[in-house]
Formats: structure tokens, C-alpha cells, sequence
């Protein structure tokens, strides 16, 4: 295994995401994007026309997953990540990259999110080698405070280590575990509604170290054609409170885990 394979897992392992750069072309991910327009035109909103852009998250996209533009996503670089951060595990490629994440401009204050803060797996999951990876196919360029998802990079330490020494009852669902988790005090500051800058210099440009590990809320940023795996215990939060930018975000989210192997 080279080197440079080798810091991509352990940065993998130590925060719980990494970016895969130009994991499939610019032009690939541009025929996307062209797809997606296509089919948003059929519902009036128009690449061209910003004044259409009313619906900061368009949905009901799923008839296009199976489109073959989109398969180039599953390049021999994405392959090849996903089987490295599994560590060996056996895995079926998806059928699809799953469902399609738009964020258009909203341009309200950027601020950290105080809510929506969860995991889409198994909260009392492994953590090395991971029970699955989420992957996210960026179609576009995302600059800073432009829609990036949010994520608290090295929570998936955190969430492992308060299950293991805070175990929910058998039975616990979602919601439970997320209320658990909510007694951690790095987590319990996160959902304060507080002075966004404050928030973001505290959360966002700053690294907290909890128990050695290194915790911080970052922004999916990315170039058209990365692709970012996340393991599946990292805290993630859903839409941006802000995108500030003048183009729309245009990802694939895709969970890759257990009951595939």
C-alpha cells in the first residue's frame, strides 16, 4: 500500500471523512449537472433565470438515478477509496449513487446549525472498519459558506465512545440514541442557539480537543467531480443555515452499509 493510499485512511480513520479529488471528470460531472437542469426546467426553474430559483431545495428527482450519465460516479478511483476505508470488507456496489442534494442560494446569516445533528446508520456501530460509508458525488464547485453540508469532523470517535460507556436501553431508536447523545457537553454547547460568530469561531475555526480527539464543524467543500466518504457514525448536520453563493449545489448521497454485505 503507497503512502499516499495510507494517509488518505488514516485521515479516514482519525476524523472520519475524506475527499477524494477528481474521483471521476469535470466533464462527467458537468454532463450531470446537465441531466439535473433538465429536469428541473420541467418543473420552471431554469438555469438561466436566477428569478425561478423560489425552492431552495427542489425534490422529486428520483426517476433520474438510473440515468447512465451518472454512473461514471463509480469510477475505478471511487471503487477503490470505498474498498480502503472498509479495510477489506466485502461490499456490493450500489445500483445507483443515490438520492440527488440540491441547495440553491438562500441567503440568509451563515451560522452553524444548533439542530439537526445525527447519523443516518447505526448509532452503536463499529468503529474500525467502519459499518458502512456514506458518499457524497459533488456535481458542482462548493466554495465556502455555499452549501456545503456540514459535518462535525472526528465525532465518529464520539458517538463510539459515549455508547460504549453510556449503553441505551435494547430497543432504542433513532430519536433515543439522539437524545443520549445530547448529554455529551461538546454536543449539548453544539444545539445552543447562540451569537453566530461566537459559534463559529468557537465550533468552525477552532479545533476542540474532547478527550483526544479532535473535534470541528467543517463545510463539504469541493470541486466538481470529488467525492466525499463518510463513516457512518460521523455527525452530520442536514441543510446549511446559508448558502451565499450565486450557483447551486448539486451532490449525490449514497449509504453504503451493512445489510449490502
Amino acid at each position: 500500500m503507497s503512502h499516499s493510499h495510507l494517509s488518505m485512511l488514516e485521515h479516514f480513520r482519525a476524523y472520519g471523512w475524506v475527499r477524494i479529488p477528481a474521483a471521476f471528470s469535470a466533464g462527467d460531472a458537468a454532463a450531470m449537472c446537465d441531466a439535473i437542469w433538465a429536469a428541473l426546467a420541467r418543473v420552471g426553474i431554469h438555469r438561466d433565470d436566477p428569478s425561478t430559483w423560489t425552492t431552495p431545495r427542489p425534490v422529486n428527482l428520483q426517476h433520474l438515478k438510473a440515468a447512465p450519465v451518472f454512473r461514471a460516479i463509480g469510477s475505478a478511483r471511487t471503487i477503490q477509496a470505498i474498498d480502503e476505508v472498509l479495510e477489506g470488507q466485502p461490499w456490493q456496489k450500489p445500483h445507483d449513487w443515490g438520492a440527488f442534494f440540491l441547495q440553491f442560494p438562500v441567503g440568509r446569516e451563515w451560522d452553524i446549525p444548533s439542530t439537526g445533528w445525527h447519523i443516518d446508520g447505526d448509532y452503536t456501530g463499529r468503529l474500525l472498519p467502519p459499518c458502512g460509508v456514506k458518499v457524497h458525488a459533488m456535481l458542482t464547485d462548493v466554495g465556502p459558506r455555499c452549501g456545503g453540508v456540514n459535518v462535525l469532523s472526528g465525532s465518529h470517535r464520539l458517538v463510539h465512545r459515549w455508547f460504549s460507556e453510556n449503553p441505551s436501553p435494547p430497543g432504542s431508536r433513532g430519536a433515543q440514541f439522539r437524545k443520549s447523545l445530547e448529554r455529551h457537553p461538546y454536543l449539548r454547547d453544539l444545539r445552543v442557539v447562540g451569537n453566530p460568530e461566537s459559534r463559529i469561531a468557537r465550533f468552525h475555526e477552532y479545533v476542540e480537543e474532547v478527550d483526544g480527539i479532535p473535534l470541528q464543524v467543517i463545510e463539504n467543500t469541493a470541486s466538481a467531480g470529488d467525492v466525499i466518504l463518510m463513516h457512518s457514525l460521523l455527525l452530520h448536520a442536514g441543510a446549511p443555515a446559508a448558502h451565499l453563493g450565486t450557483q447551486p449545489r448539486f451532490l449525490l448521497n449514497q449509504d453504503i452499509h451493512q445489510p449490502y454485505w
